[in-house]
């Protein structure tokens, strides 16, 4: 049942408006500026619309779309609480701060109304659409433990070989589908709430150990994001676990307990942040360039950070370098490509928001609705389908001559550096003012989708067991990357795919178990 007086989300809310007013204190007593004071007026505007979709019937009928939309508000309000921390101005190193803010106030807005129109509690009546009745037929909301057990150790064991033959190269149709099973090796992590996909289950010290293996395997991939992907999988499960179960948080964490997670997030971030220093190292001495990113054996990268780690002298000494770094004038934008905003690597993609500065500074040059942009749109569009079928149509597209980001297009540089852009940035200078009618319809039908993955019945849901395991991956729907042609190459592609892929692991599981076991049956608590 909703509850519509939470008390974890009055908790929340309160320490976000709490934030709010001593950052904007902060940042107008700190650095007092118009631009700044745009700044604030855009955390202040995205955190009143927030609030009004912050409430447990959209998170709990939703909440899938509203993590694709939490990281929306995230992007607008972050930045100012992050520079503030580290002791800088929300306009750091912005050369059109007006433009960057006034642009994404009206991204968010309309990406609020696209929300708004697609996750409408006054509207879902407990009732599924063609395609949700389509997923229940083939049990597509209903998993037992071994079968999560089964997915997760096939998943691990795919990420283990990926690791050992390094990056799937164009053309490489099984490489890219082991791929995109991956995320199954998160499926058993799904057992430490499993009251979010219906199930009972007690053995969770087995899951924390091979969450522990998980991790560790990330780590080996020697890619940072990864690192915080098995954490940010346990964080979400756990804020959904939270608001359901209405649990009162200033109980739930006394005074002390307080005092040793600080205690324990101040170890694990510094140890995340060595770790993050050795990796770039790393980089720098074996993935000097785009061919051997993808050529480079993952385990000798993994074993050259560890040896970095170990090595005392050499992380005092890249320490030192990456404060020079921090404290070096800033690169301007006609000079070279910069992201040097927040120094902490796990909000470079979600609070970065001088990508957003840069590439309108970059679309003002190249023009808005540049007719290069779009082509190269087009061609990306046409290379979502996947090798076979534009073989089978005839339609000669080598994707190997399109190697490179829309980042490195907008940026006039070389190629093949796989630079980010920002959702407005890029859309403005692909489609010019068109861009935000068009990204209304695109978000709009994104959230539709993610919706499709909650079940109604008789005044309950249920979600996907597929989406539960992927959870994380909603929180990043909306981030610096490949603008507007991310959703659409998940309106277009990854939906699907993800579901098909999914159900036909599911069924190869499910048929096993029955082999072995002829009297095993799906068992659901599902009512």
């Amino acid at each position: 049942m909703i509850n519509s007086k939470n008390h974890s989300i009055r908790q929340i809310n309160w320490v976000l408006r709490v934030l709010l007013i001593v950052a904007v204190i902060g940042e107008l007593i700190f650095f007092p500026s118009v631009a700044n004071f745009f700044g604030c007026v855009m955390a202040i505007i995205s955190y009143m619309v927030f609030s009004y979709f912050f409430k447990e019937e959209y998170i709990r009928l939703f909440p899938f779309a509203f993590l694709m939309y939490l990281s929306m508000f995230m992007y607008r309000f972050l930045p100012l609480i992050a520079t503030l921390a580290e002791g800088k101005p929300i306009t750091y190193g912005f050369e059109r701060p007006y433009q960057t803010f006034i642009s994404e106030i009206i991204l968010f807005l309309v990406s609020s109304i696209a929300f708004y129109f697609a996750c409408n509690p006054n509207k879902v009546s407990f009732k599924n659409n063609l395609l949700q009745k389509a997923l229940q037929k083939v049990n597509f909301y209903e998993i037992t433990p071994p079968i999560i057990w089964v997915m997760g150790v096939i998943g691990f064991l795919i990420k283990a070989y990926n690791l050992s033959t390094g990056a799937a190269e164009y053309g490489d149709v099984g490489g890219k589908f082991l791929i995109g099973l991956e995320y199954l090796m998160f499926a058993p992590i799904c057992l430490l709430f499993p009251e979010l996909i219906r199930l009972k289950y007690k053995g969770k010290k087995l899951v924390w150990i091979y969450t522990i293996l998980v991790i560790i395997l990330n780590v080996a991939s020697n890619k940072r994001h990864l690192i915080i992907t098995p954490l940010g999988t346990i964080g979400l499960l756990f804020f959904l676990h939270v608001i359901f179960k209405n649990i009162n948080l200033t109980k739930l964490i006394s005074p002390i307990k307080l005092i040793l997670g600080g205690v324990l997030v101040f170890i694990t971030l510094n140890m995340l942040s060595n770790l993050s220093t050795a990796m770039l190292h790393t980089r720098d001495v074996m993935l000097y360039d785009a061919e051997q990113r993808n050529n480079a054996d993952k385990l000798k990268a993994f074993e050259k950070t560890i040896e970095i780690l170990q090595n005392k002298s050499l992380m005092a000494r890249l320490k030192k370098k990456k404060e020079k770094v921090i404290h070096n004038p800033l690169t301007n934008y006609h000079q070279a490509w910069s992201e040097d905003y927040v120094d902490n690597f796990m909000l470079e993609r979600y609070a970065n928001m001088r990508i957003t500065d840069e590439t309108l500074y970059l679309a003002e040059k190249k023009g808005y609705g540049s007719k290069q942009m779009l082509d190269f749109f087009q061609n990306s569009i046409l290379g979502l389908l996947p090798s076979p079928i534009l073989k089978l149509f005839g339609i000669n597209f080598n994707k190997a001559l399109y190697e490179f980001s829309r980042g490195d297009l907008l940026s006039g540089r070389s190629l093949g550096g796989y630079r980010v852009t920002s959702h407005v940035g890029d859309g403005l200078a692909t489609f010019g003012y068109w861009y935000f009618p068009l990204q209304t319809l695109v978000f709009f039908i994104v959230f539709k989708l993610l919706n499709a993955f909650v079940f109604y019945s008789r005044n309950s849901v249920k979600y996907a067991p597929l989406a539960i395991m992927s959870i994380f991956t909603f929180l990043g729907m909306f981030r610096n990357a490949n603008g507007i042609t991310s959703d659409f190459s998940y309106i277009l592609r990854g939906f699907l795919q993800d579901i098909i892929t999914y159900l036909i692991i599911y069924s190869v599981v499910k048929l096993i178990f029955h082999l072995i076991y002829p009297r095993y049956r799906l068992k659901t608590n599902f009512k």
